[in-house]
């Protein structure tokens, strides 16, 4: 099963509101693929699709509702933070809660630039420990 996979079916299994929601096939791919060490791989991806939910196009859900949207991102950010815990690697933990903090406030304060760089960075660090 891929990591996009095991995100959805995750999802579905905690919520039928989620599963109603699942898009028949994804939107795009895995964006962190080769980048992230893969003991963070299912965990950075959850959580970078929570954030996907709250800021931009899901690439595995189809939420007209805004709250929902909010309700399904905040899951995931939850369930990819409780994998990276899983890890041990508590200093990953770190990184990706400051990640998801430092993206609501810039998005927040209505910066318009993208968070990608925000990503790319806290990855590469992840890549770098």
């Amino acid at each position: 099963m891929s990591v996009l996979e095991t995100v959805a079916e995750r999802a579905a299994d905690a919520s039928p509101l989620w599963a109603s929601a699942l898009l028949t096939e994804p939107r795009g791919g895995l964006r962190f693929s080769g980048r992230c060490p893969e003991r963070h791989l299912l965990g950075v991806e959850t959580i970078y699709e929570g954030y996907l939910l709250h800021h931009g196009t899901s690439r595995l859900f189809e939420q007209d509702d805004p709250d929902l949207a909010v309700l399904t991102g905040d899951y995931l950010y939850a369930a990819g933070l409780r994998e990276i815990c899983a890890t041990g690697d508590l200093a990953a933990v770190d990184a990706l809660a400051e990640l998801i903090a430092a993206c609501a406030a810039r998005r927040g304060d209505g910066e318009p630039e993208a968070d990608d760089a925000l990503w790319d960075q806290t990855v590469a660090g992840l890549a770098a420990q």
